[in-house]
């Protein structure tokens, strides 16, 4: 009789805290070269924003350890790394976050040259 209230122990002990572990099943980090246009660009994600232009196309999300300067044209190495699944991911949050691994170009843009 003994075993039962602690078989139920041990099944209420294992199920504790799973819900809190990352997730294991996500793809590697990825790494990309990109092109940082010279100005911020006015945008709507959750609230009007500014955002990037990366690539041509509005970059709604931020990138860790990049300081962006009006004026230049950069072009960097950027890590992705899927941080949910399509299923986890908030509302409000991206399912991928960006981090800059290098510089690799940092051009001045001439005024006339504004997008």
């Amino acid at each position: 009789m003994r075993i039962i209230p602690g078989l139920l122990c041990g099944l209420l002990l294992a199920s504790c805290g799973s819900a809190d572990k990352p997730e294991t099943n996500l793809p590697l980090a990825e790494r990309y070269t990109v092109t940082v246009g010279p100005y911020q660009q006015d945008c709507v994600g959750v609230a009007p924003m500014r955002c990037l232009v990366v690539d041509g196309s509005f970059f709604y999300q931020s990138i860790e350890g990049f300081d962006f300067v009006p004026g230049y044209q950069y072009q960097l190495l950027i890590e992705r790394e899927q941080r949910f699944t399509p299923e986890t991911v908030p509302a409000d949050a991206s399912l991928y976050h960006y981090r800059l691994v290098e510089v690799i170009a940092a051009d001045k843009v001439a005024v006339d040259d504004q997008i």
